[in-house]
């Protein structure tokens, strides 16, 4: 691996290794594969990759919400290997600044237990809310909001 982690929208060519990836980072609960071709043309622009000589090693998704002010990060993922170099917060901060004027909110959830959350409130996001069943029995998550 080099020292250069490039960040960049994702395109079709990257679509096998971000599945890999995936179901490195979240065995047993990953999107499937045909999730990440539709997520490319729906959201192109919220479609970030952090890659290492062409190989994707983190992933930023991201989708407009109902209110035409409002987005939500679908999933961050990092590859366990090298968690802790600031992969996570480049996509997230270039994610951020790439934002259009229009949108002011952008919403995202995580587990109360995962690290990620850390960064998450470094970053400026906010804990705005709590489910215990967010994605069914025993799933709990916080909600954390941006504000632009």
């Amino acid at each position: 691996m080099s020292n250069a982690i490039q960040i960049r929208l994702a395109d079709k060519s990257d679509l096998q290794g971000v599945n890999v990836l995936e179901q490195i980072c979240f065995p047993g609960h990953c999107y499937p594969d045909f999730f990440f071709r539709q997520a490319l043309d729906c959201w192109p622009e919220g479609f970030l990759l952090a890659c290492d000589d062409g190989t994707p090693q983190g992933y930023l998704l991201a989708s407009p919400g109902a209110e035409p002010h409002l987005c939500w990060i679908l999933s961050v993922a990092v590859n366990e290997t090298l968690r802790g170099r600031g992969i996570g917060r480049k996509l997230l901060t270039q994610f951020l600044n790439r934002l259009p004027p229009s949108v002011t909110h952008v919403n995202l959830t995580v587990a109360p237990e995962n690290s990620a959350k850390e960064l998450y409130l470094k970053l400026g996001f906010e804990e705005t809310g709590y489910e215990s069943d967010y994605f069914g029995d025993d799933e709990p998550r916080l909600l954390l909001t941006y504000v632009k």
